[in-house]
């Protein structure tokens, strides 16, 4: 069952931000407000709000990111969106690590923000959808539950971040199939093929050094000028 998202707060203290978008968010679905600049931390942890929309420009004097992973600790299902003054890439990849579901530079665009907005709830509501579908895969000696979030390699568990668990899964329900670095980037991480796929190399890396510590014979093999593949060594 979809669920329904009636309420969006933003967290911001740029004048600009909050004249832009205000009650630019209401509509039929949806209700917008503007969190007081005397609000707490732990009161935003308590806020019960479907969609929390962070400005680095925020009264916490933290960067939206901090306040992101802090968030997200405690809330695993609000939609959480970021608004920064500039866009870069690194920094995009590592706020998605952090939990968040968009990265957008300012000055934010209301009608973006709502087309943002539902991009995610269709995505959330495909995954509720297939939820009862298989959620253990095996491949040569990992195990990986995507309900638990869960890796074992050679029988020891893999301590992965969420983007890393993530890569792995898909490398491994390709079963051995090379895939694109530019397909990796769109069906993972959601970002257009014609991104700097970098963060994919940067995530590979480093699960090649923890299946190397365990040791797995399980390798993440590069084809050049394409992708990669798991496989057994």
């Amino acid at each position: 069952m979809n669920r329904e998202f009636k309420k969006i707060s933003i967290l911001s203290s740029d004048e600009a931000t909050i004249r832009l978008l205000g009650s630019s968010l209401e509509s039929n679905s949806f209700s917008s407000e503007v969190l007081p600049n005397t609000l707490s931390l732990e009161s935003l942890l308590l806020d019960t709000a479907d969609i929390l929309i962070l400005d680095d420009q925020n009264p916490f004097n933290m960067s939206a990111m901090d306040i992101c992973r802090i968030t997200r600790i405690k809330n695993e299902e609000v939609i959480i969106i970021i608004l920064t003054n500039k866009l870069d890439h690194s920094a995009k990849i590592l706020a998605l690590e952090f939990g968040a579901d968009d990265y957008l530079e300012k000055p934010a665009n209301p009608l973006e923000i709502m087309a943002r907005i539902k991009v995610t709830l269709k995505r959330m509501n495909f995954v509720e959808k297939t939820a009862s579908e298989t959620t253990e895969f095996k491949f040569n000696d990992l195990y990986l539950d995507s309900e638990r979030r869960i890796c074992v390699a050679n029988g020891h568990e893999l301590k992965l971040s969420n983007y890393e668990f993530l890569t792995l899964l898909y490398l491994v329900q390709n079963n051995g199939k090379s895939v694109a670095r530019t397909k990796m980037l769109t069906d993972i991480w959601e970002l257009d093929s014609d991104d700097n796929v970098r963060p994919v190399d940067d995530i590979v890396r480093r699960l090649r050094k923890k299946l190397s510590t365990v040791p797995s014979s399980t390798q993440i093999v590069a084809i050049w000028g394409h992708g990669y593949r798991v496989e057994a060594s």
